[in-house]
């Protein structure tokens, strides 16, 4: 019979939150004027080779509605934050624009976002203002940090192949709502004792 002991009686995982320190702490409704351009040959959604680690996931995630940053990524603290993006050319941008989730870092052209092509379309009114914004490449835009929001989904931790050494363990974490970061995890280790 094996008598599991856990810290406290249980498998205490704790999560350290932080508010994100943004161009936008003075106002977190208020929008900062910055640039976008998307991703080429990205097949509609984002990258499966992004630096947040999220694999094919990070370019489904959220419907394909994804963006690497660059200042926004943090060093990727970043990561999984979600932003409202939208164009500001009125004749062609739909008034609300898209929700984007971080999933890469990178830059192009003085941008703070790099758009999946999915993404990139959805701040459009019609179809073809679609193809006129993507003729542009690179748009002047307006974000904001906005609270994730992912229905009948929970928090996933997702541990990462490369973890099978018993002194190295790396995973990601997915499904993370609301408007703050992650900025520690403090695992507990988990003793397992024999009784005969």
């Amino acid at each position: 019979m094996a008598l599991h002991i856990f810290c406290g009686f249980f498998l205490t995982t704790t999560f350290v939150f932080m508010q994100t320190l943004a161009d936008t702490s003075s106002c977190t409704d208020c929008f900062v004027n910055s640039r976008a351009t998307y991703y080429p040959h990205s097949e509609q959604n984002g990258t499966a080779n992004g630096a947040c680690g999220f694999g094919s996931f990070g370019a489904l995630v959220n419907g394909g509605d994804v963006s690497a940053a660059s200042s926004l990524y943090r060093n990727g603290v970043g990561c999984g934050a979600c932003y409202q993006v939208r164009c500001t050319e009125s004749e062609y941008c739909s008034d609300n624009g898209v929700i984007v989730v971080i999933t890469d870092q990178g830059s192009s052209d003085n941008t703070d976002f790099i758009l999946s092509e999915h993404a990139f379309d959805r701040m459009a009114q019609t179809t073809d203002a679609a193809s006129y914004l993507l003729a542009l490449g690179v748009l002047d835009i307006q974000y904001r940090r906005v609270a994730c929001s992912y229905p009948h989904e929970n928090i996933t931790f997702k541990i990462d192949e490369s973890s099978s050494n018993p002194n190295y363990l790396a995973f990601v974490i997915w499904y993370q709502q609301g408007i703050r970061d992650i900025t520690a995890v403090q695992l507990c280790e988990v003793y397992t004792l024999s009784t005969n």
